[in-house]
C-alpha cells in the first residue's frame, strides 16, 4: 500500500457503532473511491484530526471500514465549515503536508468579499460584476439605493442563501424583505430601515446592486455551473443546472426550497433556438473565465468552483457569486451506478497534480 498512490478525502466525520457518515458528500465519496480504484489509486476518507493519527475510511465492498492509511499524495479539502479550517487540527495538517511534500487543492472557503475584489482586478469581467462594496450602514444604503432600486446585504461568510436581505425603494417607503420569510417589513426612511437592520446583523455584511432577472412564473431564476481544473490553470464545465426559487422568495438555492430545472429547458422557454445556444457558451465562458482568474489570484490551490451566474430581464448575464465548496447535490439527477462527471473530474485533476510531482 506505502507505494500506491493516494488521494485523502478531508471532510467532517460523523461516527457512530454502525457506520460513519460523511454527509452531503456521502455518496460523492463513494464515487471517487470506485473511480480511484479503476486508475490504480486508493482513496480514503478522514478528517484532520484523524489524519494526524494515520487513520481513515477506506471503501470495502459497500463499507466504510475504520483503519490505519498512508500518507497522501494529493488532498482534497472539502471540510463544510469555515470553524474546521481555523481548529489547531487543520493547521497541524497543513504543517504535515509540507513536512511530507504533499499537496492539497481547495485550500480554504474563499469569502463573498474576497472573491470580488479577486474578480474585479480583471477588466474583461467588470460587465458581469454587480457593483458590490462593504456594507458600513446607512451611508453605504443610501448611496446604493440612490444608484439602483434594489439592493442585496449579504453575508460576507454566508452559504446556501442565508442572511440575505433584499431592500428597494417603493412609493411607500423602504421595503425589507430577508431570505428565509416571504414576509416583508416597510419603513418610512432609510434610517428607520437601517436601525431595524442592525439588530440582526452580526457578521460581516456586502451591499449589492439588486438584479431584476429573468423568471418562470414568476419566480427567479439562476444558474449553477460546476467547473473543474484540468491541469495548470486550464478548466472546464463539469455540470451546468438551473434554479428556480420558490414561490414568494427571491433566493433559488436549493437549501431555500429551490427547484432544479436542465439549462436548456429554462433558456427555449426566454429565448429562440439558435439564441439558447449563444446564451449557453456565454454563461460557460463567463464561469471558466471566473474559475481562471480566482485558481490564480488565490493564495493555494484550487481545483472545484462552484459559479451562480444569472440573467437579468435585458438578456444581460450577471456573476452572481462563486463558491470553493459548491454543493454535490445540485447536479441533475445521475444513476447509481454510474460516476458523476465532476468525480471523475477530481480524480483526474489529483492524478495530474501527482504526475508533476513526479
Amino acid at each position: 500500500m506505502s507505494n500506491q498512490r493516494t488521494i485523502a478525502v478531508l471532510t467532517e466525520i460523523k461516527e457512530d457503532r454502525e457506520r460513519a457518515s460523511f454527509g452531503s458528500i456521502h455518496l460523492f465519496c463513494e464515487e471517487l473511491a470506485k473511480y480511484g480504484e479503476t486508475h490504480g489509486l486508493f482513496v480514503y476518507v478522514t478528517s484532520p484530526s484523524l489524519y494526524l493519527q494515520h487513520t481513515g475510511y477506506r471503501l470495502t465492498g459497500s463499507e466504510w471500514i475504520k483503519g490505519d492509511v498512508p500518507r497522501a499524495n494529493v488532498v482534497y479539502n472539502r471540510l463544510h465549515s469555515r470553524k474546521s479550517e481555523y481548529a489547531p487540527a487543520f493547521q497541524q495538517l497543513l504543517a504535515r503536508l509540507d513536512e511530507e511534500d504533499g499537496a492539497m487543492f481547495n485550500r480554504r472557503f474563499l469569502h463573498k468579499w474576497e472573491v470580488h475584489r479577486y474578480l474585479e482586478r480583471h477588466e474583461y469581467l467588470h460587465p458581469y460584476l454587480p457593483k458590490t462594496a462593504l456594507w458600513d450602514g446607512q451611508d453605504s444604503l443610501e448611496a446604493f439605493l440612490a444608484a439602483f432600486p434594489s439592493v442585496f446585504l449579504k453575508p460576507v461568510h454566508g452559504s446556501q442563501g442565508r442572511g440575505i436581505f433584499r431592500i428597494e425603494c417603493t412609493d411607500e417607503g423602504i421595503c425589507l424583505r430577508r431570505s428565509t420569510s416571504s414576509s416583508s417589513a416597510l419603513y418610512r426612511s432609510v434610517a428607520a430601515a437601517v436601525s431595524a437592520l442592525q439588530p440582526q446583523i452580526r457578521t460581516p455584511m456586502i451591499i449589492q446592486q439588486g438584479l431584476e432577472l429573468q423568471t418562470l412564473d414568476g419566480r427567479p431564476v439562476d444558474f449553477r455551473l460546476l467547473c473543474h481544473r484540468i491541469r495548470h490553470n486550464d478548466w472546464r464545465v463539469t455540470s451546468a443546472v438551473a434554479r428556480a426559487a420558490p414561490p414568494e422568495q427571491f433566493v433559488a438555492n436549493l437549501a431555500r426550497g429551490g427547484v432544479l430545472m436542465a439549462v436548456n429547458d429554462v433558456l427555449q422557454k426566454w429565448y429562440t433556438r439558435a439564441d439558447v445556444f449563444q446564451q449557453k457558451q456565454l454563461l460557460k465562458e463567463i464561469a471558466l473565465e471566473s474559475a481562471a482568474v480566482l485558481a490564480s489570484e488565490a493564495e493555494g490551490l484550487y481545483g472545484e468552483f462552484g459559479v451562480d451566474l444569472a440573467i437579468d430581464v435585458h438578456g444581460r448575464p450577471w456573476i452572481i457569486e462563486v463558491n470553493t465548496k459548491p454543493s454535490k447535490q445540485a447536479e441533475m439527477t445521475f444513476s447509481q451506478q454510474t460516476v458523476r462527471p465532476s468525480a471523475k473530474a477530481v480524480i483526474d485533476y489529483c492524478l495530474t497534480l501527482m504526475e508533476e510531482k513526479e
